[in-house]
């Protein structure tokens, strides 16, 4: 994971250099256009709440987590609960606006807002309880430690970094947001070629030409393998496997599950909002696919009504 902890120190870095202007953040908190770290839907929908900035500022306040506490909070309440619009229980069972385990709640819950009760369906006691968490867990210190505490994996400290970026810049600047994490290069629509040719290091596995230098990108990048590329019977016979243009994808050698996690919530960091050049992403979510099983990636591409080649393809990378 040494590559993701590099490009989690370059984040804070950069962060680090938007603290003068964490204030900005409550200006746009009350009315102007915040972005989640890499949306496709509506940015007016991803705005702080204005009724929440004060909370963000006296929580952090409270736990010492000042500058970057304001944001960083207003970062994962939007990651964990989309600012309280999906209050749980998730899966594994945590709850409220920041997403606690009921063990890790009854350690660290606070009655915030003086009601007698420490209820992590109270916004100010939830976003409270969350700066008190991080802080034992090592924040300011260190926030990587503290956000891999409160969700072990390295997509999450990303996202919520990304997310914490955006609201305290007030950025309008998708790529620059996007592809901080990620130095991929120069894509775009590639017309021509498109020859179905062996994938290099993936014995029996074939792909469209055009998907080589992504394909490359990925597997380095998050340690994946592949198993189904070009495959004109056994999928989906209208998708993309009969065209060459969708892999599916496993952890390969000194991969885990956790890259391929981050893989996925890279390419579709919204649920049915895949990130270009993907135009579906199968994973956790979609029947069939997720953790365990396999992710699916399929890029956008030109009509091709009768079989491959597409007469373009939307790629990551460019060629190399």
């Amino acid at each position: 994971m040494k590559a993701a902890g590099t490009a989690v120190a370059a984040l804070l870095a950069t962060f680090a250099l938007c603290a003068a202007a964490l204030t900005g953040w409550m200006l746009m908190a009350s009315g102007a256009s915040g972005q989640s770290g890499c949306p496709s839907a509506d940015l007016d929908d991803n705005a702080v709440p204005a009724e929440l900035s004060p909370l963000f500022a006296a929580a952090s306040k409270a736990y010492g987590l000042d500058p970057e506490g304001p944001a960083i909070l207003a970062g994962l309440t939007k990651v964990e609960s989309d600012f309280g619009r999906n209050m749980g229980p998730s899966s594994a069972g945590a709850i409220g606006w920041t997403q606690f385990m009921p063990d890790t709640w009854r350690r660290y819950g606070v009655d915030a807002d003086g009601d007698g009760k420490a209820d992590p369906m109270a916004a100010a006691d939830a976003i409270t309880s969350a700066a008190r968490y991080l802080k034992a867990l090592g924040a300011p210190a260190d926030w990587h430690r503290a956000l891999l505490g409160y969700n072990h994996a390295e997509w999450y400290v990303t996202r919520v970094l990304d997310q914490a970026r955006a609201l305290s810049t007030g950025t309008t600047d998708v790529a620059a947001v996007c592809s901080a994490p990620l130095d991929v290069g120069s894509g775009g629509r590639v017309f021509g070629g498109g020859r179905i040719v062996p994938t290099p290091g993936e014995p029996g596995m074939t792909i469209d030409e055009r998907l080589l230098s992504d394909l490359a990108f990925l597997r380095a990048r998050f340690h994946v393998t592949v198993t189904a590329g070009y495959a004109p019977t056994g999928h989906e016979p209208h998708g993309e496997h009969p065209l060459g243009l969708a892999v599916d994808l496993v952890p390969g050698p000194g991969g885990t599950w956790d890259e391929v996690d981050a893989l996925a919530h890279w390419a579709e960091p919204q649920q049915n909002h895949p990130r270009p050049p993907f135009r579906w992403v199968g994973y956790d979510g979609d029947p069939g696919h997720g953790r365990g099983n396999h992710l699916h990636l399929s890029w956008i591409h030109a009509p091709a009504p009768s079989g491959p080649p597409a007469a373009w393809v939307q790629v990551l990378t460019g060629s190399r």
